[in-house]
């Protein structure tokens, strides 16, 4: 069964808010970098499922190249010319429209475990994207919607921020792993060291403000900070 290529691009739109010639970039960077990522029998495979408008994207001779989560993003996003955050929630929505498409596709092509994550569709609603799929800033209503489920955290539009007091040990152990995560999403927060403890500062870099990802991105490092030192952090300031 081929991809259907006015489907694809319907639901990459709708996905992600985007125009047709922004969803046909989103569609043509994020197969070419998946391409790259397969096997020959299994880029075959999947040259087969394509719609001949996408066939020319694929690079048939190119070397396996094996890539992670963040160097995926990081690869659409140089192709593109936008900043990862926006290549991160175009290229779910090019790859979970093709998974619904093609159910097996994960399987039948063998797609790395570490790339999987990105099948699933991108976040919706909450001002997750503007026209352009750029990421649109929340409104003041809902940063303070987002903040009664983050009690930890205070804010406002411009960005989220929580004070972590630790001993140093547990410190340096919550910041390598907000490292590590940093690397992974090609997202994160900023760190401020003051003589009160750690700020954390959360804002999406493309906009200068907060967005849904700095929301899911904030309750994700509260998860963070309570497996590393459990019941330990300060109070928000």
């Amino acid at each position: 069964m081929t991809v259907r290529y006015q489907e694809l691009l319907e639901s990459v739109s709708r996905k992600a808010d985007l125009d047709t010639a922004d969803a046909r970039e989103a569609a043509e960077a994020t197969v070419t970098t998946l391409a790259r990522t397969l096997p020959h029998p299994e880029r075959d495979q999947f040259m087969d499922v394509l719609p001949g408008e996408l066939r020319s994207d694929v690079p048939e001779r190119d070397p396996v190249r094996r890539l992670d989560q963040r160097e995926f993003v990081q690869e659409v996003s140089a192709i593109e010319d936008r900043p990862p955050e926006q290549a991160r929630v175009r290229a779910q929505a090019v790859l979970s429209t093709l998974a619904d498409q093609e159910p097996g596709l994960i399987e039948d092509l063998r797609v790395p475990e570490d790339l999987r994550e990105l099948f699933d569709p991108p976040p919706a609603g909450g001002g997750l994207t503007a026209p352009g799929g750029g990421m649109a800033p929340l409104t003041a209503d809902e940063v303070r919607e987002a903040l009664r489920d983050l009690p930890q955290w205070t804010g406002d539009t411009r960005e989220l921020r929580r004070t972590i007091v630790l001993p140093p040990g547990d410190l340096d152990r919550v910041l390598e792993r907000i490292r590590l995560l940093k690397e992974e999403t090609l997202h994160g927060p900023q760190v401020r060291r003051g003589a009160d403890g750690v700020q954390l500062a959360l804002s999406t870099s493309s906009v200068g403000r907060v967005t849904a990802l700095d929301v899911d991105m904030a309750a994700r490092l509260d998860e963070l900070i309570d497996e590393v030192a459990p019941g330990m952090a300060a109070p928000p300031s």
